[in-house]
């Protein structure tokens, strides 16, 4: 009997955890380890063939908005020179010049180019105004004697017909004032398209030639210009010096700026925890090596899977609540990822889940 209702009673309690487990909601966590990014970060590299390589990141987007490559000529004379004052700024801020690339080739073309414009300018002035005053002149004095001489001729030949008509002359002497009316009008013409050419200028498709070599010019001095002021390497972002060793052979960091005013931690979190993840639930981070923590926000979570330790993880990106002192970009922090309450029940069926992944 007694047996009996021990039975009964561990049945009951039983029973009662197990409806319990449906009714009582307890926390549930996925723990991670991240490290710390700052929002922005700006490099500025020297590769193993002597190319400087420029990259922007921007952690909080997952992308590279902006890369570029500086590429010498073979043989050309180029050096880099830091700016010693930005190496003393405690801040630096978007447009300070952060070092000038000299390069000796690009010099060159843009003197070359400079005077080969100059030149065609000049020729343009000359040809579009014409010749000297006293050359305009001489022109303009041949074409008014011509004038003269041709309209002397023509009154001479315009009787010469009248006396041939009516038979006061000969034949002869009528053709020889005719042709020398010809003559006359020919020389005419002749200066007056003389006049018009030095007083003028140079033809229409003479000049339309120099200006199109001009325009050219001016685009080919104005890329080599934008390449010479591209020399000028100025900082993109507001942010604060970041001192590191570049890891990768053959790649020297020449200088880094990172924005931390704002950092993230990005967190790998195995691919079976990625229905409990989405945007907005909090994260707790501790720090082992500061002894302190401090709170984010998840903002994205990776559409990919990367393979991480061997195990199938997707990483999310969790922006810090707030900064201080005690938060180093590049740092290693524990992380909880608040998952929100659950019954006891879900909470071992996870566990389960967890175990069976493992």
């Amino acid at each position: 009997m007694k047996y009996r209702l021990l039975t009964i009673i561990l049945i009951l309690i039983l029973a009662g955890l197990i409806a319990a487990s449906y009714f009582i909601s307890i926390p549930y966590n996925v723990n991670s380890r991240g490290i710390i990014l700052p929002v922005k970060e700006w490099s500025l590299k020297k590769s193993g063939d002597g190319m400087l390589v420029s990259v922007f990141k921007d952690h909080l987007r997952i992308t590279i908005t902006d890369f570029s490559v500086t590429e010498f000529q073979r043989g050309e004379l180029a050096g880099f020179r830091v700016n010693n004052k930005i190496l003393t700024q405690e801040f630096i801020n978007v447009g300070d010049t952060i070092g000038i690339i000299n390069s000796s080739e690009e010099e060159r073309r843009h003197v070359e180019m400079v005077a080969q414009l100059q030149v065609q300018k000049s020729l343009l002035k000359v040809h579009s105004t014409g010749e000297k005053p006293e050359m305009v002149q001489m022109a303009y004095e041949a074409m008014i004697k011509t004038e003269h001489e041709y309209e002397t001729q023509k009154k001479v030949t315009g009787r010469n017909e009248i006396l041939f008509n009516d038979k006061y002359i000969s034949a002869e002497e009528y053709e020889l004032s005719y042709n020398d009316y010809l003559v006359k009008k020919h020389n005419m013409n002749i200066a007056r398209s003389n006049f018009e050419a030095v007083s003028t200028g140079a033809k229409e498709e003479q000049l339309n030639f120099l200006m199109t070599s001009i325009n050219a010019l001016e685009l080919q001095l104005r890329q080599v210009e934008e390449r010479l002021q591209s020399f000028h390497i100025l900082s993109p972002i507001d942010g604060r010096l970041v001192g590191r060793r570049a890891l990768q052979p053959g790649e020297e960091i020449v200088i880094s700026i990172a924005d931390s005013s704002q950092c993230l931690v990005i967190l790998p979190v195995e691919i079976h925890q990625l229905p409990y993840i989405e945007a907005g639930q909090h994260v707790v981070l501790k720090s082992g090596s500061f002894g302190v923590s401090f709170t984010a926000s998840i903002i994205s979570v990776d559409n990919v899977v990367q393979m991480n330790n061997q195990r199938q993880n997707v990483f999310v990106t969790a922006l810090l609540d707030e900064n201080g002192p005690d938060i180093i970009p590049g740092m290693i922090v524990e992380a909880g990822i608040q998952c929100g309450m659950v019954s006891v029940a879900d909470y071992f069926k996870r566990l389960l889940r967890i175990v069976y992944a493992n």
